[in-house]
Parts: structure tokens; sequence; C-alpha cells
């Protein structure tokens, strides 16, 4: 594994390539929540959360080692002491905020608030990220990018519509203190992934997902576990989980951010939830409401102007 040091680059221009990353993510990202509806329908959230981490986790290990490519050892020694490398002790961190805390995070705090609300929380996700970006990883907030990210936020918005603002002032001030707190474990973790030591993608992504799911693994031991009463479409759906949103999202990100950067990686969670209502009346014959188009126009713009500063 070349763990070598690099500088932390500004963020780059986005090829054709990095779009086409890019809308696979959306598209794997916005199957996540029919999956997690299926799931926690008879799996307790915890399971699903810690059983997606090892589907995924088992999913990449085989990906890496197909690709011939294996991690380096994790210690080193130093002044006689064996110390954590570098780059695993940032991909170890990756691991602790950037999975084992916002998934077991997100099913628990949907139990007390609907899921618009925890979409809407979600939209934070990216303003955190261009935030931290710009002190940490020399993306530089420019007032076009912040523009670009406000559309989206508005965009969002509009798409989860005023009952989940409503919602806020009646649903567990906690949970909802959880969803802020798991989506700023997402901008950290990107960021640490962003001034990481340069790791191949396929071992980062193995590292940080196998990681995550050993330090989510023991939540396990306060969930009633009846193996019994879990429908074979949820255990499906948690497997789905695990190879999708967690295994290949999870390679994607670190490719994605590698390539071009955080802000760019960002914006897919303001239009993840758009992929997902779509999906929703595609798989579940949901009404689509005019306010989902109004909502792709607003973010798509979001998009399209916080590259501006990028050409």
């Amino acid at each position: 594994m070349n763990a070598a040091p690099r500088e932390i680059k500004a963020e780059g221009r986005a090829d054709a390539l990095d779009w086409a990353l890019f809308a696979a993510l959306v598209a794997i990202g916005g199957s996540s929540f029919a999956f997690i509806k299926e799931a926690i329908s008879s799996v307790p959230p915890a399971v699903v959360a810690v059983g997606r981490l090892w589907v995924g986790a088992a999913f990449l290990y085989t990906v890496m080692r197909l690709g011939g490519e294996k991690p380096s050892p994790m210690l080193t020694r130093s002044t006689g002491r064996l110390r954590l490398t570098p780059a695993f002790a940032s991909m170890l961190a990756v691991s602790a905020v950037g999975y084992a805390v916002p998934f077991l995070i997100f099913p628990w705090a949907q139990q007390f608030v609907e899921s618009g609300l925890a979409g809407l929380y979600m939209a934070l996700m990216p303003l955190w990220t261009i935030g931290l970006a710009h002190f940490f990883a020399g993306e530089k907030l420019t007032p076009v990018k912040t523009a670009g990210f406000a559309l989206g936020f508005v965009g969002v918005g509009i798409l989860m519509g005023g009952d989940a603002l409503a919602g806020a002032a009646t649903s567990s001030l906690t949970a909802q203190a959880a969803l802020a707190l798991a989506t700023l474990c997402y901008a950290v973790s990107v960021i640490i992934s962003r001034r990481a030591a340069y790791v191949p993608p396929k071992i980062f992504a193995f590292v940080t997902v196998f990681g995550g799911a050993i330090l989510a693994t023991p939540a396990l031991l306060f969930v009633d576990l009846d193996p019994a009463a879990w429908s074979l479409g949820s255990v499906l759906s948690v497997t789905a989980l695990g190879l999708g949103p967690t295994g290949i999202a999870g390679l994607l990100i670190i490719i994605v951010v590698q390539r071009v950067g955080a802000g760019f990686m960002a914006f897919a969670n303001y239009l993840t939830p758009v992929c997902a209502v779509a999906l929703g009346a595609l798989l579940f014959h949901e009404r689509l409401h005019w306010s989902a188009f109004v909502a792709l126009i607003i973010v798509l713009t979001g998009v399209a102007v916080s590259r501006l500063s990028r050409s």
C-alpha cells in the first residue's frame, strides 16, 4: 500500500468520468431509502446498521483482493514503541466518525422523527463540508460556491415540503440533535479522507468500512436479537444496503474525493433525496408531487452555479 504523504490539493475540475461516478453515487445513495424502509420493518435498526457494514466490508475485501491489493501493516515502530501509521490512523478515524457513529444514529433517530425531517437534516452535510473544506482541505469557499450550496439546500427543503419543517417543532429534540451530529460526522470524515496520505481507493474503502463494522458491533449487546422474526425481504434489504449504499458507494466516495474534492462529492447529498423520491414513485407507486420537479431544477442549478468557480 502506497501511503506516502501528498500535498493537499485545491478542488479540481470534474471531467466526464467524475460526473459519471457522481451520478452512480447519487443513484446508489437514493436506493438506500427504499432498502432501509423494507429492512427496518422486521429487523432492529442497530442490526440493520451493523449488518450492512459487515456485508459492505466483505464485499470490499473481495474487490480489493481480486484487484491484487492488500493493506500494509497498520503499525510502525517509532522510538522503540509500536504506533499506528498516519494512513491507518486517518482510516480508523473515518471508520468511527464516517461509519460507526452516523450509521447507528440515523436508524435510531428515525424512530422519533419523520423521514422527511431526517432527509432535511441530511442536507446539512454539504453545508458542513464546504465550511470544513475551506479551512482544512484547501478548497476555497467563494461566494459563488456558497450560493450554489445554498440553492441546493433550498431545493431539498422544497422536496421535503413544509411538513418536514413543521415536524421539527413536535419531534424529539434529542433525535434532531443526533441527526445534526451524524451529518457533521459525515462531513468530518470526508475532510479526513481528503487530508489523508494517499491510499489506493480499494484499500481505503475496505479498511474504513471494516473498521466501522468492528466499532459498531458492540451496539448489538443492547438489542434483543430474534432472527426468527426477521423476514426474508428485510434480510435481503440489509444485504443490498451492504453491497450498494455501503460497499460500492464507499468506494466511489473515496475515488471522487481523491480525484475532485470534498465539496464536489458533498453535492450528492442534495441529489440523493430527489433520486429517492423518484424511486419511491417507481417502486412503491408513491405520488410524485410537482414540487419534486421544482426541487430537481433548483438543486441542479445549485450544482451548476457551484461549479462556475471551477471553470
